[in-house]
């Protein structure tokens, strides 16, 4: 397996991690996932796919596609908590912020 595949595999594993966290409400943990995600994300060439062996792209395109499922299912427990602190900044007493 190529190196660029491998990096799409933990690309994967990291979208999953972010989505189990989302699931769990468990913000920080989703935070330092997409940080680890990010940085690899980063690092991957923008030449990835004309890089990759011919018999590796389909797999690749199939890693990508999952990550942005993954995203797809986070965005909506996202929106779901920056609207409940939306509602905790509304009624927070004076002062207490």
């Amino acid at each position: 397996m190529s190196a660029g595949l491998s990096a799409l595999e933990q690309l994967l594993a990291y979208s999953e991690a972010m989505l189990g966290a989302a699931e769990s409400r468990d913000w920080p943990a989703l935070a330092r996932h997409e940080a680890d995600r990010r940085a690899l994300a980063e690092r991957l060439s923008d030449a990835l796919s004309a890089e990759l062996p011919a018999d590796e792209q389909q797999r690749a395109r199939a890693l990508i596609e999952s990550s942005l499922r993954c995203d797809a299912l986070i965005q909506p427990r996202l929106a779901t908590r920056m609207n409940e602190l939306r509602v905790l900044l509304r009624t927070a007493p004076p002062g207490a912020e």
